[in-house]
């Protein structure tokens, strides 16, 4: 059953109040925050991963350690004054080189101890750096030293006159200090890389999906009904073709409405017509002063029943084709027997108006929609006995033929009436199209489901002269 559309949907408050509700648990199918937890992990476990190898390299390698000793040891020597007799010999002197040495070691976080030896005699040393050597033997290069216990690891360097020593060496604690001061760094460094990348991100997706927001609050103001396609400037390449899919979607079912308006439309306007002459009829049965007269009447409005009834038959069908939202379901089917059914359905219609029907079949197998083939035969049958006039004969044949180097099977209706004129041969398949000056009423609707039913199974129509050169013939043929 047919129903006009019924415009209430939900205003837009509504159905922004809607998204703005929405679960929580449902933003972690955002794509917004997928990306921002996506890219957040990886930097973070890419740091992670970075900042533990560092950390292993710089406990278990001593190159590095050695390293690090042989620049503070190199620095410091290249560092001193010339002048050490008159340092040593002046106490002012002495106190203010020891004191700037103490500044520099003043936070107490040193990753290493050094030591000053000028002639046997300590020049100078970091706080908390041991009061004996930390090379006893003063020879230049690296040693493992046992200090208070402690594994240190020291390294002796000194000037060329081998006066001046300069000895560096870091104790257990030291470098688990260094160690642990380089972590602090590094996971202060991770977290400024999270949040400033997270910041980026945000921003950054905030912006490219600011089209798709636009987009859903434009959705949400539309009218009910407003079926124009969605705006895709500025639109991201990646949902480009999905807001063009939806287009095309928008666009069959803007098609779709109109249609189902159209054929309302259409279908009030052919009633109308009929119902009239019903009314009509029914008024001159109800005042005939004569039986002649009522006779007369009641006969014409048997015929107006009919004719509606076929109408409303073809309504039917049209309305079935137009709704159908998928291809027909297909089998295989013989089409010698349906057009034989058929035949007999349409034999008493012939008979009163005097009508012969020639049949010229053969097993022909295709395959199809039993119910929608059966449509078509039946409106084209339908059509050629009505048009032909009194007395006509109408050929209907199948058989097995080849078009294009293809085999197919081959639908044929031909009368000898008086045709249709060629200016409208094509016209004829229009919905609702009647040919000027035809003697006979008809609705324009039987050969335009003849047309859709055709185009739903592949099938080709090809129009001519009928029998012996007239009337008008309808081969259908079917891949």
């Amino acid at each position: 059953m047919l129903t006009s559309p019924i415009e209430s949907t939900p205003t837009p408050a509504a159905g922004e109040t809607e998204l703005r509700d929405a679960p929580r648990s449902s933003r972690l199918h955002s794509l917004r925050t997928r990306l921002l937890i996506a890219l957040s992990l990886t930097i973070l476990a890419c740091w992670s991963v970075a900042i533990a190898m560092g950390l292993m390299l710089s406990a278990n390698d001593q190159s590095i350690w050695d390293r690090s000793l042989r620049r503070i040891a190199n620095t410091a020597l290249a560092s001193l004054p010339t002048n050490f007799d008159s340092i040593l010999s002046d106490s002012a002197q002495l106190t203010r080189f020891e004191r700037i040495a103490d500044a520099d070691y003043a936070d107490g976080k040193n990753e290493a101890s050094v030591q000053i030896w000028v002639n046997g005699q300590n020049f100078v040393r970091t706080p908390g750096a041991p009061a004996t050597p930390l090379k006893p033997d003063f020879v230049r290069g690296f040693a493992d030293q046992s200090i208070d216990g402690q594994a240190w690891r020291v390294y002796d360097v000194s000037d060329r006159t081998g006066k001046v020593h300069v000895q560096v060496g870091n104790s257990p604690r030291q470098r688990a200090d260094t160690v642990l001061r380089g972590a602090r760094f590094g996971a202060l460094a991770t977290l400024l890389l999270l949040v400033l990348p997270g910041i980026g991100i945000w921003w950054v997706t905030r912006w490219s999906f600011a089209p798709i927001d636009d987009l859903r609050r434009t959705m949400a103001a539309r009218k009910p009904f407003d079926l124009t396609p969605l705006p895709t400037a500025g639109m991201l390449v990646e949902v480009q073709p999905l807001v063009e899919s939806f287009n095309g979607l928008l666009v069959q079912l803007d098609g779709a409405v109109q249609n189902e308006r159209r054929f309302i439309a259409d279908a009030a306007h052919e009633l109308r017509t009929p119902l009239a002459a019903l009314a009509a009829q029914a008024q001159v049965v109800l005042h005939a002063d004569t039986a002649e007269e009522r006779d007369l009447a009641v006969r014409n409005l048997t015929a107006g029943v009919e004719r509606s009834a076929r109408l409303s038959e073809q309504l039917l069908d049209l309305a079935r084709l137009d709704a159908a939202k998928y291809a027909p379901e297909l089998t295989e089917l013989d089409l010698s027997e349906l057009v034989v059914l058929v035949v007999r359905d349409f034999e008493n219609f012939a008979r009163q108006r005097r009508q012969s029907i020639l049949l010229e079949i053969e097993f022909t197998e295709i395959r199809a929609n039993v119910d929608e083939i059966g449509i078509l035969l039946r409106n084209l049958l339908d059509n050629a006995l009505r048009y032909s006039g009194e007395g006509a004969r109408v050929a209907v044949s199948c058989r097995h033929a080849l078009r294009n180097g293809a085999i197919g099977a081959n639908l044929s209706v031909a009368d000898d009436g008086p045709g249709v004129p060629v200016n409208e041969h094509t016209r004829i398949f229009d919905r609702f199209h009647r040919v000027a000056g035809s003697r006979t009423s008809g609705s324009g609707i039987g050969l335009s489901l003849v047309t859709r039913i055709a185009a739903t199974h592949g099938a080709t129509i090809e129009v001519g002269a009928g029998l012996g050169g007239r009337g008008f013939g309808v081969n259908v043929w079917f891949p």
